[in-house]
């Protein structure tokens, strides 16, 4: 139970504040805005505030903003419909939730590079069977204290070391009242990045300890640190995306859905509340990156219409807008469809529910 509830926090401040963006915007250029919904559907309860009514909705799953005017059918021509602004007002709306997601995912960076970034110590977590650290001599709880006589306490920098492409590394390791020095021979093996690609890099067969270290950024430093945080996720987003369109990148192993998010939720948030942050940063940028996309329903999409219409110099017909809308809203409905099935399989969810029933029934 608690752990749905943090997921469900966890959307809805994703969601609020990504539909708080187009709603103060649009309220700064004297647009009109009818309802603000957390969640979709029936509304479990709401309450109207100068012109708008702010709801939670039945399914929690996102979230939208209602603005005066927004389709033909309903604009009168008053000042204060969103179809009577210019171009660059409209863009500037449907931007601002996107951006607002970007904003947030760099306090949250920011935060964290402030607090106190977690990072695995140099003690060895786990020795690979048959890989060369295990064959020199190296143990599980080991803690480097020096690669080559260059003192190391994070695992970050004993990977630096380890993937120089050196080919003898001497060890210097603390191995409860013992110092070690253990020489090893790194092998060339093809290991994938996060884009998939196979690159030969020196392995040595070492995974780090769950042993943490805290290291704390400077004011300003933080602030740099979580911008660039920001927009090298952001990059590495895009990338991934084109990838998987030019085929390069499997869709299976690179989405997660609903289930998904679901769990990677419980995982942080069992992890600590830095973790949890992290992952909201995260997945902030990935709403951010991902409602860009130019596919109508998305942010995208709507940015996409008003750029074709500055091109063309006129309105697009509505009969084409509800055409385009409604291929989006297929696309997207089909890949949602395709990343629960495959969730479903990979966290083995037809399982966890058969054992559920059966324990209820064994009861």
């Amino acid at each position: 139970m608690l752990s749905a509830l943090i997921f469900i926090a966890v959307l809805s401040v994703l969601v609020v504040v990504h539909e708080f963006g187009h709603f103060i915007v649009a309220r700064w250029v004297g647009i009109k805005v009818e309802k603000f919904s957390i969640g979709f559907g029936p509304v479990i309860f709401g309450k109207k505030i100068g012109d708008t009514e702010f709801c939670f909705s039945l399914l929690p799953l996102g979230g939208f903003v209602k603005m005066a005017g927004e389709s033909a059918e309903e604009a009168t021509g008053k000042e204060w419909e969103f179809n009577s602004k210019s171009l660059l007002q409209k863009f500037m709306v449907v931007f601002a939730g996107p951006v607002m997601n970007a904003v947030l995912a760099f306090v949250f960076f920011s935060f964290i590079f402030m607090a106190g970034q977690p990072m695995p110590t140099s003690k060895i977590g786990k020795v690979l069977e048959g890989a060369p650290a295990a064959a020199a001599g190296l143990k599980d709880g080991d803690k480097i204290l020096s690669l080559n006589g260059h003192p190391v306490k994070q695992w970050d920098e004993v990977l630096a070391v380890v993937r120089g492409g050196q080919e003898q590394i001497v060890f210097s390791v603390q191995r409860g009242e013992e110092t070690l020095e253990i020489n090893l021979k790194p092998e060339m093996r093809e290991l994938g990045d996060v884009f998939g690609k196979k690159h030969s890099v020196s392995f040595v067969g070492i995974s780090p300890s769950n042993d943490v270290t805290y290291i704390r950024s400077g004011f300003f430093e933080s602030f740099y640190l979580g911008a660039r945080r920001v927009l090298e996720m952001s990059g590495m987003i895009f990338m991934s995306l084109w990838m998987m369109v030019t085929g390069s990148m499997p869709f299976k192993d690179s989405l997660t859905g609903p289930i998904g998010i679901f769990f990677m939720t419980q995982e942080a948030a069992h992890m600590g509340i830095l973790y949890l942050l992290s992952f909201m940063g995260s997945l902030s940028v990935s709403l951010f990156v991902l409602n860009l996309l130019p596919i109508p329903v998305l942010d995208g999409g709507h940015v996409l219409f008003i750029v074709i219409e500055r091109l063309k110099g006129s309105s697009l017909k509505e009969s084409t807008k509800e055409r385009m809308t409604q291929v989006g809203m297929f696309l997207l409905l089909g890949l949602m469809a395709f990343v629960i099935l495959q969730d479903v399989h990979r966290f083995a969810i037809i399982d966890h529910l058969l054992k559920w029933v059966h324990k209820i029934l064994g009861k």
